[in-house]
C-alpha cells in the first residue's frame, strides 16, 4: 500500500546512517566534502542571482543583486579551494555574536537586571569559542562534523521510526479492511437465510 514511501524511508535511513558514521569515523575529510558541496551550491546560487539580475526591472536592485552574486561566486570558489574557511566563517560569526551579547550584558547590568553576570560569563565563553574557531579551524571542522554526524544519525533513526509507524498504519488498514469484508460476508449470509 505504501511501497514507495517505505522504499524512500529505507533509502533515506541508510544514506543518513552512512553519512553519520562517516562524520564520526573521518570528521575532517567529511567536513571538507560537505564544505566543497556547500561551495558548489553557493556558486550555483551566485550564478542564478547573476542571471536574474539582468532580468530585474528595478535598476537599483539589479546592481545590488549583481554585486551579491559576484560575492557569492567568489565565496563559493574560496570554500571549494579552502574548505576550512567554513569553520573560520562560523567562528567569526560566533565571535561577533559573543561580542554583541557581552556588550548587551552591560546594558542589562545598568538597567538593574538580575543574573546579568551569568549572561556576561556566557558571552565570554561564546567569544572564547569564536576565537578558537577562527584560529584553530581544523578542530572546529572536526567538532562540526561530529555534530553533523549526530544530526544525520538522528534523521536516520527518525526515518526508520517512521517506517515502523507506516508498517503499523498499514497493518491497521489491513485489519480494518478484513473486518469490513467479514461484516459484509456476515450480512450477506444473514440475507440469504
Amino acid at each position: 500500500m505504501f511501497k514507495s514511501s517505505k522504499i524512500s524511508l529505507i533509502i533515506r535511513g541508510i544514506l543518513f546512517s552512512t553519512l553519520g558514521i562517516l562524520c564520526f569515523c573521518a570528521p575532517i575529510a567529511t567536513m571538507e566534502f560537505i564544505a566543497k558541496m556547500a561551495g558548489v551550491v553557493i556558486i550555483i546560487t551566485g550564478i542564478v542571482f547573476f542571471v536574474l539580475g539582468y532580468k530585474s526591472a528595478a535598476r537599483s536592485l539589479e546592481t545590488m543583486r549583481l554585486s551579491a552574486s559576484i560575492l557569492l561566486v567568489i565565496l563559493g570558489i574560496l570554500i571549494m579551494i579552502h574548505p576550512e574557511i567554513i569553520a573560520i566563517l562560523l567562528g567569526a560569526f560566533v565571535l561577533f555574536e559573543g561580542i554583541d551579547f557581552t556588550l548587551n550584558t552591560i546594558k542589562y547590568h545598568r538597567a538593574g537586571a538580575k543574573g546579568w553576570w551569568l549572561m556576561l560569563v556566557l558571552g565570554l565563553v561564546v567569544i572564547g569559542f569564536g576565537v578558537w574557531s577562527v584560529f584553530v579551524p581544523e578542530i572546529t571542522a572536526a567538532t562540526l562534523s561530529i555534530l553533523f554526524g549526530i544530526a544525520f544519525l538522528g534523521i536516520s533513526i527518525a526515518s526508520f521510526t517512521a517506517l515502523a509507524g507506516l508498517n503499523l498504519v498499514e497493518d491497521y488498514f489491513d485489519a480494518a479492511q478484513k473486518s469490513l469484508e467479514d461484516k459484509e460476508t456476515y450480512v450477506e449470509a444473514e440475507v440469504v437465510k
